[in-house]
């Protein structure tokens, strides 16, 4: 349909139940990341997944930040992915993604989401989610908000540590050392969060290379450590 797409579920763990997961960044290419892990999630693991996208008239577009296709599906979600990036929903919208979060789906945000929202009108409602009011949706729902990065943006990579006694976490079933061609987040996450992985900023795009030893530099500014 114009602005979204629906995986059929099947058999597996997540039969019967619905992930809806929202592409909408400007920068890593989420309109393309969640089509894949939704066809992953229906063909292997039994999930309904829908895939809803920032679009113009169904024709994705990932600058169209006021945009969100089928919004309606938030209605039955039993999970929600996140891929998104500074966006302005409507009212009805918003309406509906609140909702979602009160009655305490499960949520996954990746990258940018932890500033999904920017330039919600100061008169709407859910006005407290924009990622500059005291942290918004990032902050008080998925632990932080964007703060800085770390690294040399295209010349010092990242590399994944597993953070001391989680080596045996089911969420790390599986997972091998990650290398990223990107810097990092600086984050401060609340006390009762539990820390998988950190990033380790490389002094170069090498994924071998030992970490950077550039110092510090001042904060909302990219920098390494």
């Amino acid at each position: 349909g114009p602005g979204w797409l629906d995986f059929p579920g099947g058999k597996g763990p997540g039969a019967g139940k619905t992930v809806v997961l929202l592409a909408g960044d400007e920068e890593y290419r989420s309109e393309e990341s969640m089509p894949m892990l939704a066809r992953i999630l229906a063909e292997r693991h039994g999930f309904h997944a829908i895939v809803l996208f920032s679009h113009d008239d169904g024709v994705i577009n990932p600058n169209n930040g006021a945009s969100l296709g089928k919004p309606e599906a938030l209605d039955g979600a039993d999970a929600l992915v996140l891929g998104l990036r500074f966006r302005k929903w409507n009212e009805a919208t918003l309406a509906k993604f609140d909702a979602a979060v009160k009655r305490g789906v499960p949520i996954v945000g990746t990258r940018t989401s932890t500033h999904a929202f920017a330039g919600i009108p100061k008169e709407s409602a859910f006005v407290s989610y924009n990622w500059n009011a005291k942290g918004g949706f990032g902050k008080n729902v998925l632990g932080e908000t964007w703060i800085s990065h770390w690294g040399n943006h295209k010349g010092e990579a990242t590399r994944t540590a597993v953070e001391s006694g989680a080596e045996k976490h089911p969420v790390l079933n599986g997972v091998d050392i990650a290398y990223g061609d990107t810097d990092v987040y600086e984050a401060y996450p609340p006390a009762d969060a539990k820390v998988l992985l950190r990033g380790v900023v490389l002094k170069d795009m090498d994924p071998k290379s030992p970490p950077s030893a550039r110092p510090r530099i001042a904060v909302g500014m990219r920098r390494s450590a």
